[in-house]
């Protein structure tokens, strides 16, 4: 079910947004959609701190291997 949300915006904020909705072939509705969805996929600062965090300890303990290259992440 669809409903109609109503927002006020500075004049070149609605002009930016219906610019950039159109360089993406969506309606201007179609593109804050695909926005929020975008922003929810996102991770937030506090999760990425938290992570950071966790890899340091991880490492700190020898949990992790510190590789010279990328090939070196295949080998076994």
């Amino acid at each position: 079910m669809r409903s109609v949300l109503s927002i006020s915006l500075p004049e070149e904020t609605k002009k930016e947004i219906q610019r950039r909705a159109k360089k993406a072939n969506k309606t201007t509705s179609e593109y804050i959609i695909q926005i929020v969805q975008l922003e929810k996929s996102l991770i937030s600062e506090d999760e990425l701190l938290k992570m950071a965090k966790e890899s340091e300890k991880d490492y700190k303990s020898g949990k992790t291997k510190k590789l010279k290259s990328l090939a070196d992440l295949m080998k076994k």
